[in-house]
C-alpha cells in the first residue's frame, strides 16, 4: 500500500533526492496532480495559492519516519528561512507513489519545477487553481487582484508559458506566446 509519506519521498526523488522549499513542495505537487500523479491529497486556497493541508501532514509523517529529512537554511540575502527536503536514499523511492505519472516523467517534470523561480510556479499554480476550482472566468486580473506584488517582470507571463507547455492552459491562452 501506498501511504502519502511514500509520495512525498517519491516526489523529492523525482527532484534528484533533493526539493528545496516548501512553497515549491505544495505546488509542485498540486501541478503534478493535474497531470496524473493522483496523490488523493486535498487543497484549498491560501496565501501562496493552492495548498493541501494532507501534502503537509504527510511532510511531517515523512520527516518522523525519517523517509524524508528537512534541513532549514537561511536566505543569504535577508536572513529568511526556508526549507530543503532531502531524500537520505535516492533512488529508494516507490514507483507506484508517482501514480500515473511513472518515474520518468516525473523527474521530467519535477526537475522543471525545481529550476523555475519559485514565485512563476507559485503563480502558474494559482492561475490554474482560479480558473479550473474556482471557475474564475477573468482568472488574469484575480490573480493579479491578489498576487500585485508578484506578477510584474514578467513573471505572470513565465507563468501562463509554464502551463502552455505542461499542456494545461488557462482559458484563453491557448497557444504559446514566447518572447
Amino acid at each position: 500500500m501506498i501511504e502519502p509519506e511514500d509520495k512525498v519521498a517519491a516526489v523529492v526523488d523525482a527532484a534528484g533526492g533533493t526539493l528545496v522549499s516548501r512553497v515549491r513542495l505544495q505546488k509542485t505537487v498540486y501541478l503534478l496532480d493535474q497531470l496524473g500523479l493522483s496523490s488523493g491529497f486535498n487543497y484549498e486556497y491560501h496565501h501562496y495559492g493552492p495548498y493541501s493541508r494532507d501534502l503537509d501532514n504527510a511532510t511531517g509523517d515523512a520527516r518522523a519516519l525519517d523517509v524524508v529529512r528537512e534541513e532549514l537554511h537561511q536566505r543569504a540575502s535577508d536572513g529568511a528561512s526556508y526549507s530543503v527536503f532531502i531524500l537520505p536514499e535516492p533512488g529508494s523511492s516507490k514507483e507506484e507513489a508517482l501514480g500515473g505519472l511513472g518515474r520518468t516523467r516525473a523527474a521530467e517534470l519535477v526537475k522543471k519545477f525545481a529550476a523555475t523561480h519559485v514565485t512563476v510556479l507559485e503563480l502558474a499554480a494559482t492561475v490554474d487553481w482560479l480558473w479550473r476550482h474556482e471557475r474564475c472566468a477573468d482568472w488574469r486580473s484575480e490573480v493579479t487582484r491578489r498576487k500585485p506584488m508578484k506578477v510584474g517582470r514578467g513573471r505572470l507571463d513565465r507563468a501562463i508559458v509554464l502551463l502552455q507547455e505542461l499542456g494545461l492552459p488557462p482559458p484563453g491562452e491557448s497557444h504559446l506566446e514566447m518572447s
